[in-house]
This record gives C-alpha cells, structure tokens and sequence, in this order.
C-alpha cells in the first residue's frame, strides 16, 4: 500500500494495550508475536487505523506522479490484504492523495493474481510471487531486510522473474 500505516498502527497498540512501543519495534514480519497479539488482534487494529485514514500519510513524496506514471504504462491495481471492511476509507485516501490506479483489490493470496509484477514488503509474499514466476519488488521496510535479490544471486534474468529490492517507486 502506498499509506504509512505503521506510526498510527502502533499508537492505536499503545492505547488499546497500555503500552510504550515505538515504531522501531516493528521490525521483522509477524512483529505482532512478541508484543503478545495475535494476527486478528494485529489485523483489527489495522482495521481501526484504516477508519483514522485522514492521519495517514503517504510512504513518500510525490506519489501521485509516481501512480500516474505507472498507470500510463500499463494496469496499475492496488491490491491490498487490509480488509474490505474499510474500502470507503481506502478508496477515500487514495483520492485525496491523488493516488492513481486502474482497481483496488482485497486479497490475501495475491501470488495467485494474473499479475506480471508485483510490488510488495511482506517477505512471504515476494517469495510466493516469486515461486509463482512472476517479477517481485521488494519495497523496503527493515521487516523485508533478509529477502534477497534472487535475480541478481542466480543468474535469472530478471525479466524472466526474479526478486529486486526497491527504495521508492
């Protein structure tokens, strides 16, 4: 997703849970483990991050250009796992931050999509898409340090599938 959700996300966790984690604490896949949450707990306060949308902030700076950009290439589909409970505060979001796109789609099995490329921070998901042949770029965030450029490792041209890390879009 094109939002920073993990500032909010975690101040959401502090009120509900009484706690003191900052931001760094999220720091690998499933960070929501060792704070003693589990994935529905995690995904509700993600929920209710969402129907805070108007304090969300884009990942970076000129993404409208960015989306705009990618749109005149080809197919631009946002495909999100949040749930589609909060497809009104999405699709509000994405238009006040002007963010282009052909169609947003809710799934929790994205590698399974008819989708060339993809572009993703869950390592899981790279490794899955790439397992399904298909391009992954790996937005970097520190919870996706260990995916590695398999492209590059293995001599698999990229074109061809493969995994790179990217930094912006």
């Amino acid at each position: 997703m094109t939002a920073y959700t993990t500032k909010l996300w975690v101040q959401k966790f502090n009120d509900k849970y009484g706690k003191q984690i900052t931001t760094r604490a999220i720091d690998r896949w499933g960070f929501y483990e060792p704070l003693g949450i589990t994935l529905d707990e995690c995904m509700e306060i993600f929920g209710e991050t969402w129907r805070d949308w108007q304090k969300l902030e884009p990942m970076e700076q000129d993404m409208s250009q960015k989306t705009k950009m990618l749109c005149n290439i080809g197919q631009t589909d946002i495909v999100t796992n949040a749930s589609p409970d909060v497809r009104l505060q999405l699709e509000k979001w994405l238009g006040v931050h002007k963010i282009h796109y052909n169609e947003l789609v809710f799934s929790s099995d994205k590698w399974n999509l008819d989708y060339d490329v993809f572009i993703d921070d869950s390592p899981s998901n790279i490794q899955k898409i790439f397992g399904a042949g298909k391009i992954a770029l790996v937005y970097n965030h520190a919870w996706n340090r260990g995916v590695q450029n398999i492209s590059s490792m293995t001599g698999i041209h990229f074109y061809c599938g493969g995994i790179q890390r990217v930094y912006n879009m």
